[in-house]
């Protein structure tokens, strides 16, 4: 069956499509609003963006809507079929360099190859894959990350028995020292100023064309980490690197995006031990996986089902890049595309379960895409995958977790929304 013909939306139904994007825009794509964050998850903005979708979708038997967005044609497909379509054919006709993404990202990575022109992602996406072993489980530094993160695991479990509880902020700090590490080497965990300057880079990001770019702290920025990276020893992502590229420049025009990136893994991480506190017998499964083992099942999955539940990535954007026939539509080129990553991952089509947490579970038959899909795939998947994983099961080998807040996260269905900065877990020897 080819793409279903496009429903251009009427001024009603256009209203309702552009509040579920407008929830996703408050909420910060770039950089999580701090305050606004928590407001989503209390006011269930997800869960009424869902319905708001699944409403259309039945209404519209699932094809794809049009919507005008100022002077933008956006496309946003709601059949399986559709996403995956779209997602198959990109870099070309359907490029991940949306303008809205070309705007954000300008601001900290104008270079990074996600925005790069189609002449120029080929050589960039190749060293990044070769940089960050895209497609091998197990990273080729990864003995050094799991010491780091084995080591930060078990402060962060000192630190939770000497208190009541703990909460996301208490180990933010932390957090980000892993990453620094992971992704530049020793020499920049204590630079906390790097990632510092990167989250108000990051904070303007989010207002993407309307605020014009800080060129000078930009550059500085990008100085500051073009220094990390070249002192990045080899058993670093940068490092190795500079080793795939062997061109430093290179390097540092990309790894901005790599810290970007792990602060989803952050996110995620959190919002994972906060389940596992909740379920203490999925907890102990978790606890007796073999502490040396270079892949973890079963925390590699407990992962990936919270990205499922909680995608860190609210939409995939696309962008057209020359006429493309849709059905029996053309679509302009720059059109935009809008896959919204809750709507997919709550999709009945996973099956009667697709609320609850089954880490493992075969979801082929529904579209998850926490790292999207197709060519054009988050070549970082498997790092990331391993070093949360890895660090998440370092956590609980080193205490027993209980939920302080969320204690109904043992239990089906999960909500729609989790905001991490709430979760706070007790730890107990």
């Amino acid at each position: 069956m080819g793409p279903r013909d496009v429903v251009p939306l009427g001024a009603a139904d256009t209203a309702r499509a552009l509040g579920v994007l407008a929830g996703l825009v408050a909420q910060g794509a770039i950089r999580r609003r701090p305050r606004v964050t928590p407001l989503a998850d209390r006011m269930h903005w997800d869960d009424r963006g869902v319905e708001t979708l699944r409403t259309l979708a039945d209404r519209y038997d699932r094809r794809p809507v049009l919507l005008r967005l100022g002077v933008r044609d956006m496309l946003v497909p709601l059949h399986v079929d559709d996403a995956r379509a779209v997602l198959a054919a990109s870099p070309e006709p359907f490029s991940p360099a949306s303008a809205e993404k070309r705007g954000a990202l300008h601001h900290f990575q104008p270079d990074g190859v996600l925005i790069s022109p189609t002449r120029r992602r080929p050589p960039r996406r190749a060293w990044n894959e070769a940089a960050l072993d895209t497609g091998r489980p197990v990273h080729a530094a990864a003995p050094r990350f799991d010491a780091t993160v084995t080591a930060d695991a078990a402060w962060i479990a000192q630190r939770a028995l000497r208190h009541d509880d703990i909460g996301f902020d208490d180990v933010d700090d932390l957090l980000w020292a892993t990453v620094r590490e992971i992704a530049l080497g020793p020499g920049a965990r204590h630079d906390a100023r790097l990632t510092d300057e990167l989250l108000a880079l990051r904070g303007r990001a989010n207002w993407s064309g309307v605020v014009p770019v800080a060129t000078r702290r930009r550059a500085a920025f990008l100085q500051r980490l073009h220094e990390h990276v070249v002192a990045a020893p080899p058993n670093s992502l940068a490092g190795h690197g500079r080793a795939a590229a062997g061109d430093s420049s290179a390097v540092t025009s990309q790894v901005a995006h790599w810290l970007f990136a792990f602060d989803a893994a952050r996110i995620t991480l959190w919002r994972a031990l906060a389940v596992l506190a909740a379920r203490p017998a999925l907890q102990d499964d978790a606890r007796r996986e073999q502490p040396d083992a270079d892949v973890l099942p079963l925390a590699r999955a407990v992962v990936d089902e919270t990205l499922r539940v909680w995608p860190t990535t609210l939409v995939l954007l696309r962008e057209t890049t020359a006429p493309t026939a849709w059905g029996g539509t053309t679509l302009d080129p720059g059109t935009g595309v809008v896959l919204v990553s809750s709507y997919w991952h709550r999709d009945p089509a996973l099956g009667p379960d697709a609320d609850a947490f089954r880490p493992g579970a075969d979801r082929s038959a529904g579209l998850v895409v926490p790292f999207s899909a197709g060519p054009v795939v988050c070549p970082a998947r498997d790092v990331v995958l391993h070093v949360t994983s890895h660090l998440l099961a370092a956590l609980v080998r080193a205490v027993r977790w209980e939920p302080v807040t969320h204690p109904g996260l043992g239990h089906d269905p999960l909500p729609g929304s989790l905001a991490h900065t709430t979760v706070r877990v007790a730890a107990r020897p």
